[in-house]
């Protein structure tokens, strides 16, 4: 998450965002679908450093509260810190078993009954991947499990304009083509490149 205090200005072609500006993706599928009574984890996957601790404590945990208690939904918060890869004792302890773990964590918080809604957008890619492959396992394994929606919001560098803006972008088709993928056989390539040709554009 950034460093500096200047929001970014979230637009999207994908979705209705009205006039609200939240701090966070995640923030606008929380207002859009969380219903009354709803029993809600806010998963979040955390490097414990200064910037990401302080942008999650002061400003993505207090905005998902309210809207939650705003819904009077049941919620509870919980985090999986991942080692910070900048102080050499935890670059030491890094390797693959790392993002191996990581996934494990996730899904082991993934049940059966859960609709999910995932936002990509924050993190090292190693640990995206890691939840990206625990949602597949849990949408595989799970009985009546759902990816709902994921969304991804580009980095915003800044091009000199006032204010900055940022494109959130539904990535939720990349999960259900995983999963078509994952459910062909050997030699089914070509009749696989044309469905997806029709189905994609």
């Amino acid at each position: 998450m950034k460093k500096d205090e200047e929001d970014t200005i979230f637009q999207s072609r994908d979705f209705e965002l009205g006039d609200k500006q939240f701090f966070a993706p995640i923030s606008y599928l929380v207002d859009a679908n969380v219903e009354a009574g709803d029993d809600v984890l806010v998963l979040t996957g955390i490097t414990d450093t200064d910037t990401p601790r302080k942008n999650y404590e002061q400003r993505l945990k207090p905005e998902l509260q309210q809207l939650l208690e705003s819904r009077q939904a049941h919620y509870e918060f919980k985090e999986i810190v991942e080692p910070d890869p900048d102080q050499k004792k935890d670059r030491e302890l890094m390797d693959s078993l790392t993002f191996s773990i990581f996934f494990r964590d996730v899904a082991d918080c993934l049940q059966d009954g859960d609709r999910i809604y995932a936002d990509m957008t924050f993190g090292m890619k190693c640990y995206t991947i890691g939840m990206f492959i625990a949602m597949a396992y849990a949408a595989k394994a799970g009985l009546d499990v759902d990816v709902e929606r994921m969304v991804y919001s580009e980095m915003y560098h800044g091009d000199g304009q006032e204010p900055r803006t940022s494109d959130i972008i539904d990535i939720t088709s990349l999960f259900y083509i995983n999963t078509m993928i994952g459910n062909t056989a050997p030699g089914q390539k070509k009749s696989m490149d044309n469905f997806l040709k029709l189905m994609i554009g």
